[in-house]
């Protein structure tokens, strides 16, 4: 059995070369936190109020980490979200299996005072990860919808970029928009954010206030919201999370538009990525649609895993 404890600094070299590793593999998948180092460095010191005191490890006799587990509390929305648990054994090793969920579960137990009073929890995983999705059951998880990730690359990424951004004008007066913008345009974007995705990781006004470094672009008819997409520039790629159109609209262009002017704003502001992403729920053929026709393809299916969810 490995031995079980809190994070130092130190680790973080130990943990970004394995998690890398086992990111590698469909079924040792954890959540999408990239597939370079610099993708799974940048979303590690996203933590508060560091990567140390938000983790978990597990270390072998020689002091080698062979597992990690961080805790990721929005304290917002009173929801812990896990990265991990990460558990590296050795291949072909009579006693894996047990190993994984032995280290895995110890790891769980030790990060229960980050969890200290938080009973909504979520861990996400690819669907092939078999031992994460017994871990779940074990701990009362259930599970939802698969969510795949689309990716675009190569030529693909180089033709949107090269398409007209500019929003349909089937309409008076549209046009894109970045916010910051007016109070009314925040908070209508809000709204709209709730109604499409309900309960999901990032609320409405975290959304629009900035606090998220999310880039959203609006697509506008006088005064009125016709639908936004937000998004950010991660260290490989351009990831894009959120696209939504008033059902009025839609089917007339808005959202390859929003798409579209979102890369744009993206690659002005950070620079040239060699891919574009978005999450799709199974099941979700409009949006399935949208981004196909755009060349998106899919990449890797995931699904989440929640226990504790508020009504």
């Amino acid at each position: 059995m490995y031995d079980i404890r809190p994070a130092a600094q130190d680790d973080l070299d130990a943990v970004l070369a394995f998690v890398l590793r086992l990111q590698a593999d469909d079924a040792h998948h954890i959540g999408y936190l990239g597939e370079t180092l610099g993708d799974l460095a940048a979303e590690l010191a996203e933590f508060e109020p560091d990567w140390a005191s938000c983790t978990v490890v597990a270390t072998d006799d020689s002091g080698r980490v062979c597992g990690a587990l961080s805790i990721e509390v929005d304290t917002e929305l009173n929801r812990a979200f896990l990265h991990g648990p990460f558990v590296d054994v050795p291949v072909n090793h009579p006693a894996g299996s047990r190993i994984w969920d032995q280290t895995a579960d110890a790891l769980y137990v030790r990060a229960a005072p980050l969890l200290d009073g938080v009973a909504d929890r979520e861990l996400l995983g690819h669907t092939g990860h078999r031992r994460l999705a017994a871990f779940a059951e074990r701990h009362g998880f259930a599970a939802a919808r698969p969510c795949g990730i689309h990716v675009l690359e190569g030529d693909g990424l180089r033709e949107l970029m090269l398409r007209e951004a500019s929003c349909p004008r089937t309409g008076p007066a549209r046009e894109m928009r970045v916010l910051p913008t007016d109070r009314a345009v925040h908070e209508a974007v809000a709204v709209l954010h709730e109604r499409c995705f309900p309960k999901t990781y990032l609320s409405g006004r975290s959304l629009v206030d900035g606090s998220r470094k999310h880039t959203v672009v609006v697509a506008m008819d006088g005064g009125r919201v016709l639908g936004y997409a937000s998004g950010k520039a991660e260290p490989g790629e351009f990831y894009l999370d959120f696209v939504a159109v008033e059902p009025d609209v839609r089917g007339q262009g808005v959202g390859a538009a929003l798409i579209t002017e979102l890369v744009w704003k993206l690659a002005e502001s950070a620079g040239a990525r060699p891919q574009a992403a978005a999450a799709i729920l199974a099941g979700n053929r409009s949006s399935r649609r949208l981004f196909e026709r755009l060349g998106f393809r899919l990449h890797l299916e995931l699904v989440s895993y929640r226990v504790g969810k508020a009504a």
